[in-house]
């Protein structure tokens, strides 16, 4: 990815955590999730606060407008298409219904006309499609695409009230799919996490601020808030919902994602817990943690490591639901990925 992207890329996740989301990590590798409250740090969701989120979930799923007709067909579904019009005649050599699974690469095979690519597409999109392929062997051909098995589905994970996989049956949100989980407990935090593993091997994370849902007066209008509500979730995502009494930390980090304040943390301690910063991309100059004060109030406090280290600064304490974001330093960034390639693949004579 190219340092433009990478730079861009955590700006959004910055600007997201402040309004509520960070945009775009797990998959393939251990995410701390808690088993129980940590001692001595209960401070699960206020009710008043749970059941206004839950019943903003709720609303939230009445009103989404995610249909089957929307799904982006995947590997693995079984799909039926139908052909109308092929005359009885025909029908031994072009079937006109055959029901066939999706590959791994996404495509189907259909007699007469062979390969198809159909993954990342609606139905109404390959109907289209088939039938400008089947007009050079059949008069106006008539072209039905059904899902009849759906393969692509997320996991919703945590202090929800109905934990488990979940098939992905159209354009679903994060929130979607909370609701389907039958909302948030007594003991769920403030944030919803969403973990996901990129085509091209990037692990990427999100967290979303359930405050938001939880302030009546604020009508979620613009494009930001939107954004909060409204992000999208793809096969394979996992969300989870930790308990309160956590903190997070993501960024330029070895182990990014959530951890229980089991005990008083500073934030070079939360920093280790979290495998410690990454000594070739982090910018330790510029630390922030983001902390909330209320539905609408976030507090940004910068912190720099290497005075923390040299004991010029305070090592300041880590409270439950902060956000720690290690940046990536765009020097290093720049000396690891150009300047080391050149050098690696430089022989010595």
């Amino acid at each position: 990815m190219s340092l433009s992207k990478q730079k861009k890329m955590l700006t959004q996740r910055i600007r997201f955590w402040i309004f509520g989301v960070l945009a775009l990590s797990l998959f393939g590798c251990s995410v701390p999730t808690p088993t129980g409250m940590p001692p001595g740090q209960a401070n699960p969701a206020p009710s008043a606060a749970t059941g206004e989120i839950n019943q903003a979930l709720s609303l939230a799923a009445a009103q989404s407008t995610s249909s089957t007709a929307n799904y982006r067909i995947g590997a693995d579904d079984l799909v039926q298409v139908t052909v109308y019009n092929i005359p009885d005649q025909d029908a031994r050599v072009t079937p006109r219904t055959v029901i066939l699974r999706v590959s791994q690469e996404g495509v189907i095979v259909l007699p007469l006309i062979g390969e198809v690519p159909v993954k990342g597409q609606t139905t109404g999109e390959v109907e289209q499609e088939l039938k400008k392929r089947y007009a050079k062997y059949i008069r106006i051909p008539q072209v039905g695409v059904m899902v009849t098995e759906y393969r692509q589905r997320v996991s919703v994970m945590g202090a929800v009230q109905k934990p488990g996989v979940f098939d992905l049956m159209g354009p679903f949100t994060v929130i979607d799919m909370v609701a389907q989980a039958g909302g948030i407990t007594e003991r769920a935090g403030n944030q919803v996490i969403l973990y996901r593993k990129e085509a091209n091997g990037e692990r990427a994370s999100a967290v979303i601020d359930l405050m938001v849902l939880a302030n009546p007066s604020r009508q979620i209008t613009d494009s930001q808030d939107a954004a909060m509500v409204n992000m999208p979730v793809k096969a394979g995502d996992v969300i989870n919902v930790p308990q309160a009494g956590m903190f997070f930390v993501d960024g330029a980090i070895r182990k990014p994602g959530s951890y229980p304040l089991s005990r008083s943390y500073t934030l070079t301690q939360a920093l280790a817990t979290a495998g410690g910063a990454d000594p070739e991309l982090a910018d330790y100059g510029s630390i922030s943690i983001f902390r909330r004060h209320g539905p609408t109030n976030v507090e940004t406090i910068t912190v720099d490591l290497d005075h923390v280290m040299a004991q010029k600064t305070a090592d300041p304490k880590v409270q439950p639901d902060d956000v720690i974001v290690v940046p990536m330093s765009s020097l290093k960034y720049f000396v690891k990925r150009f300047v080391g390639t050149i050098i690696s693949g430089t022989s010595i004579r």
